[in-house]
């Protein structure tokens, strides 16, 4: 999934992240307190005195309860837009973090500009380098890492994210980015929804044109016990999206859908997602890709 997100401690140090999150986000805990994303929940708090200048789509969402514009919250977790940016804002007693999402700058930049191409692990696995036509759902959005690398390197990708805080997230970014020239169309390459990827993917008819060449998976790493080995910004996005149970059945809905392709994102050691072995593996340093072969 590249998105750029700056992590903000205040009065200490500035982290950045990059990563994904699963499919979806049942409860968000934080410091014992829960919020829920299901069609139960409440709306999420945005804070702001500009929203006017919110994009369309989160301005949508406003109108159908997603989100509420209000001009403080007392909650763990709120979104705030400021000087046209939009953020996340995780208060505990241990921390208070600010995140934000940037396509446009950072190491966003770098790796568009440097990153290998169409050789580098994860748009070979993918297989851009002999199907640059062929269309990616990255049906584990998150903070939109691998989406954008990949439509940065001329594929179709359409980004699904259930999570209300996340895709607002992508969405603003998306809309801040697509008016620099350099990115402009790299993100006109990129939609986004808001989505459930299961209920998304059980939609489609397999008949269908529309299915997706590849489906691309990025759950969140197994569970690890916290340790030095472990980098900081990496705790903090596993406090903020949590594991989800549904891998699996996202994985087999997958592989019902794609026409070409499902891959998966791993730790290199990690045991493969669910039961099926995959027909190859591309490898990095850390990680590797199972592609399972439709």
């Amino acid at each position: 999934m590249v998105g750029v997100a700056q992590l903000v401690e205040p009065q200490t140090v500035t982290l950045v992240v990059e990563g994904s999150s699963p499919f979806t986000h049942p409860i968000f805990d934080l410091s014992k307190t829960s919020y829920m994303t299901n069609a139960q929940s409440t709306t999420f708090p945005i804070v702001t005195h500009e929203a006017a200048s919110l994009c369309a789509d989160i301005k949508n969402l406003i109108d159908s309860g997603v989100y509420q514009i209000t001009s403080q919250s007392d909650s763990p977790l709120f979104l705030s837009f400021n000087d046209g940016v939009l953020s996340i804002h995780l208060n505990t007693e241990e921390k208070r973090l600010k995140l934000t999402i940037d396509f446009v700058g950072g190491k966003s930049q770098h790796r568009r500009q440097y990153g290998g191409g169409k050789n580098q692990p994860l748009p070979k696995a993918c297989g851009l380098y002999k199907h640059p036509e062929w269309t990616i759902l990255d049906a584990t959005a998150g903070l939109g890492r691998d989406a954008f690398v990949l439509a940065s390197l001329g594929a179709k990708v359409t980004l699904c994210e259930q999570h209300p805080a996340l895709y607002a997230l992508l969405v603003d970014a998306m809309n801040r980015a697509v008016k620099d020239f350099d990115v402009n169309e790299i993100i006109k390459r990129m939609q986004c929804l808001h989505q459930d990827s299961i209920s998304y993917l059980k939609k489609m008819d397999v008949s269908e044109q529309s299915c997706p060449d590849v489906v691309y998976l990025d759950p969140m790493y197994p569970d690890r016990k916290k340790s030095a080995k472990i980098k900081k910004d990496m705790q903090v996005l596993q406090s903020l999206v949590g594991h989800s149970v549904e891998e699996i059945r996202l994985f087999e809905t997958a592989l019902k859908v794609a026409k070409q392709r499902v891959v998966v994102k791993r730790p290199k050691s990690a045991p493969v997602l669910g039961a099926n072995s995959p027909s190859y593996t591309v490898s990095s340093v850390n990680t590797r890709y199972d592609v399972y072969v439709i």
